[in-house]
């Protein structure tokens, strides 16, 4: 009894997706005259695992029929032919463009395990007898996708330094002269003054003197004045 990791390996799934297909949809099972066959396997070029992305395509005639990118070194289920057209006929792979060493025929209903193998054209061997590489047929350019929408807007970035200073301007003009400002409060009452000295006692008296002798003069000639004229 095989568990459920054999069951949920890609030879099985399509086994399984094939009876759905055939059993289930009526329509489908009219259009289609023969089940495909599906092939799936590792993909090595140079040997060495092909990388991720690399394109597996399987040709008929040299024509492209399917193709599928390798994931960790293997390709999945390539599906080959849903009409009786193929039967029979000798399928061959490309990886990334170079032809694989393998081919193989095509049945209907079959789930093949083919491990591919390719080397460049300047890395073969030489041998003393040539096989012919089939061509790789082209499909027609397919029609220009939509625009992506616009990315987000980028984190500014920093401040440049600061530029030199340009030459001084020249001066203005003088303005008007203002308004007179209101008269000042009056300032404190400044100290007395030191008290004078006394003048001498003799000073004095002789100012009296001469004072009382400037009296008599005068009103002494006044009274001689009027003695004279009676």
């Amino acid at each position: 009894m095989k568990n459920l990791r054999q069951i949920l390996q890609p030879r099985y799934v399509f086994v399984v997706t094939m009876a759905v297909l055939l059993f289930t949809s009526s329509s489908v099972a009219s259009a289609q005259k023969m089940p495909p066959h599906g092939f799936l396997g590792s993909a090595t070029v140079n040997s060495s695992p092909a990388a991720d992305g690399t394109v597996v395509a399987a040709l008929v005639d040299g024509q492209q029929v399917t193709a599928k990118a390798v994931t960790d070194g293997s390709y999945p289920v390539l599906l080959v032919g849903l009409t009786d057209s193929f039967v029979g006929k000798t399928v061959t792979f490309t990886i990334g463009g170079i032809p694989a060493v393998e081919t193989a025929l095509r049945q209907a209903g079959e789930v093949t395990e083919l491990n591919l193998t390719a080397t460049p054209a300047g890395e073969l061997t030489p041998t003393g007898t040539s096989t012919p590489i089939p061509a790789m047929a082209t499909g027609e350019k397919g029609d220009t996708g939509p625009a992506g929408p616009p990315g987000q807007q980028g984190v500014q970035g920093p401040a440049g330094p600061s530029g030199s200073g340009g030459p001084a301007g020249p001066a203005g003009s003088a303005g008007p002269a203002g308004v007179a400002g209101p008269q000042g409060t009056q300032g404190l009452t400044g100290p007395e003054g030191a008290a004078g000295t006394n003048g001498s006692s003799l000073t004095g008296i002789l100012a009296l003197v001469f004072a009382a002798l400037a009296f008599i003069g005068t009103f002494g000639s006044m009274i001689w004045r009027r003695l004279v004229d009676y």
